[in-house]
């Protein structure tokens, strides 16, 4: 092999690897960034401003229902003090304690918990969403210790650092043919004196993953009831995560991330991991960005500063949070409505929010739908496979054979381009001889060497890129399909082979360690990458250009051969059992594939009385590396 040639073969491998890596680029673990101007470093507390607090001077026995809350705020003014920078629960508007501490809800789509506590959501579990086991997948998730501040949903009066409100709300609900109505209330002293009542309303509609939260701020003496600290009135946050449970989030096989929509496309607010960011700008939507599900929030008309926030507060518990801080009220009642999307990070769903025909809430032009990113270059290529692979699927309802299906159709089609390929080297292969003559002729004259070689190559008719162009062709394929398999929600929970591949979205195995191996962070046995690797050695050895100078070729020839395909198993041991057993049968095909070509070219060269050049290199010895005759 020529020294151009070899330096193709060689760029095209780094192109390769480096487009296997290339989910690494797009969804790496996020650093944590030097703070700067944009970049907000972690903020305490500040001692030096007092931050407002919710206190409650008694629980009270007696229970007003939500018509008479404000008359029962007005008297209760009489027994309850109003203390500066701080707003205090009223006791008479406690809920009674027969009403308990968590309320559980069905809707059509989900299984929800409401905590009393807070007027808070604790659990949103999607029915129709399984995890390995059979469970419903739980859209939101707390660390085992709660600490302050890691409430869902949760209430602070003033901004992202105040403490949160915990104490229990009243809840009165509202049943109707298409929507549930979740009205949690109670009333508070501001801390001028003026009396308000502070309801946070779910409203959930049977066939939506789309919910509303209004927060209503209001009092019964028209008074302003002066909520400003520090210039906000309150915040409301979501967080401190959104699930399903992961087992680590390495940017490949899980992730989250933060996006919003704003000026008409979807945008990263470039938040490290453990760091915090503040953005005054009026967006469409924000969200927390998993691998196959999304929390997406739209505030309302209020201009609000959004804090995404990833710092641990509780150790061994990742954190993704995003905070509404709501400027100071200026009136006597105002509500505002959020509204949120937890559910599938599926486009035809989440599409439905841009016409307001096609949604229960007159939703339009949210473009939520946009929080599903594509390759700029490839995204449309990913669409096409996809649809082949879902039609592959309807005939045969198994994904792990529609993977086959679509690995052997791509195959196929790029068949006449390998075909040429194949022949290109086979002729490079008879030219080696003379090319090694010129170079040990010229060996001291570089420039005369290369014209003569060139010139070889002309009268030979023959490009010496030929044989690597149809591989570069491919690429496109093989990073389209790297992507498709590596986040195509319907392989999520997607059974292949019943007992060793349950999920195809998931790496398989075949014995747990209780241990994890030290440097490689392995957890269990797998068999397929394993087959992988084996069948990649295989179809390196039939594919491997021939030379016949080992110096000038073979080192680098082993080096593809073995090394390649054990850094392809670090890369893709733990990734998604779909997409190695796609990487897998495309080696087990280009095996045949090459077998095939090369039975081919003997039947060939025996016809025209020709001795056989075979692009697998002979291991006999006495042979010629590259050349084995046909008896």
């Amino acid at each position: 092999m020529d020294r151009k040639t070899l330096l193709a073969v060689v760029i095209s491998v780094v192109v390769i690897v480096g487009g296997m890596l290339l989910q690494s680029v797009l969804f790496p673990p996020k650093p944590a960034p030097t703070p700067s101007a944009q970049q907000s470093a972690p903020r305490e507390p500040d001692t030096s401003t007092q931050q407002p607090a919710v206190t409650q001077s008694s629980q009270g026995t007696a229970q007003p229902t939500p018509a008479t809350q404000s008359g029962a705020a007005t008297a209760s003014t009489a027994t309850t003090v109003a203390v500066p920078g701080t707003v205090v629960a009223l006791p008479e508007s406690a809920p009674p304690a027969s009403q308990g501490d968590t309320v559980e809800r069905d809707t059509d789509l989900y299984s929800l918990s409401f905590s009393s506590g807070g007027a808070t959501l604790s659990s949103v579990k999607l029915k129709k969403y399984k995890n390995t086991d059979g469970s419903p997948v739980e859209m939101l998730m707390l660390p085992k210790t709660s600490t302050e501040g890691e409430l869902p949903f949760a209430i602070s009066f003033g901004d992202y650092k105040a403490e949160q409100v915990r104490v229990p709300f009243m809840l009165h609900e509202t049943d109707t043919a298409r929507q549930d109505t979740f009205d949690f209330s109670r009333t508070f002293l501001s801390p001028t004196g003026v009396p308000f009542t502070l309801h946070k309303t779910y409203v959930f509609d049977k066939d939506e993953y789309l919910f509303e939260l209004r927060v209503t701020i209001e009092n019964s003496v028209n008074d302003f009831p002066a909520l400003d600290f520090g210039g906000y009135a309150y915040t409301l946050t979501i967080g401190p995560q959104i699930g399903p449970h992961y087992a680590k989030l390495d940017g490949r096989n899980d992730f989250r991330n933060f996006a919003y929509y704003a000026d008409g496309k979807r945008q990263d607010p470039k938040v490290g991991m453990g760091q915090l960011k503040e953005l005054d700008k009026s967006v469409t939507w924000t969200g927390i960005v998993g691998k196959y599900f999304t929390a997406i929030a739209a505030p309302g008309a209020a201009q609000y500063r959004m804090v995404f926030d990833s710092r641990k507060l509780v150790e061994g518990f990742d954190r993704s949070a995003i905070s509404f801080e709501r400027p100071a009220l200026k009136s006597a009642t105002n509500t505002d409505t959020f509204r949120f999307y937890l559910g599938p990070m599926k486009k035809e769903i989440l599409a439905r929010y841009n016409d307001a025909t096609q949604n229960q809430f007159g939703i339009a032009s949210l473009h939520a739908d946009q929080v599903v990113t594509e390759s700029i270059l490839i995204g449309w290529l990913a669409t096409l496979l996809k649809y082949l692979l879902d039609f592959f699927f309807m005939l045969i309802p198994n994904y792990g054979i529609a993977i086959i299906l679509v690995t052997l159709a791509t195959k196929l089609i790029f068949l006449p381009l390998t075909f040429k390929s194949s022949e290109s080297m086979a002729k490079m292969a008879t030219l080696n001889p003379k090319m090694a003559e010129i170079r040990a002729r010229l060996k001291d004259k570089p420039d005369k060497m290369n014209q003569e070689i060139a010139a070889l190559y002309k009268k030979e008719k023959i490009n010496p890129l030929s044989g690597c162009l149809p591989m570069l062709l491919q690429l496109p394929v093989f990073f389209a399909l790297y992507n498709l398999l590596n986040s195509h929600f319907e392989l999520r929970g997607a059974l292949f082979i019943p007992g060793w591949i349950p999920d195809l979205s998931a790496p398989e195995s075949i014995l747990n360690f209780p241990f994890t191996l030290p440097l490689v962070g392995w957890t269990a046995l797998r068999a397929l990458p394993i087959l992988m690797v084996v069948s990649q050695i295989l179809s390196s050895k039939f594919t491997q250009p021939p030379s016949t100078a080992p110096q000038q070729g073979g080192a680098q020839m082993k080096l593809m051969t073995y090394a390649l395909p054990v850094v392809f198993l670090f890369i893709l041991y733990d990734m998604p059992s779909g997409l190695v057993l796609y990487w897998t049968v495309q080696n087990v095909l280009s095996t045949f594939q090459q077998m095939y070509i090369n039975h081919l070219r003997t039947r060939k060269d025996e016809q025209a009385g020709q001795t056989p050049v075979m692009v697998k290199a002979s291991a006999k010895p006495g042979a010629k590396p590259g050349v084995k005759a046909i008896k």
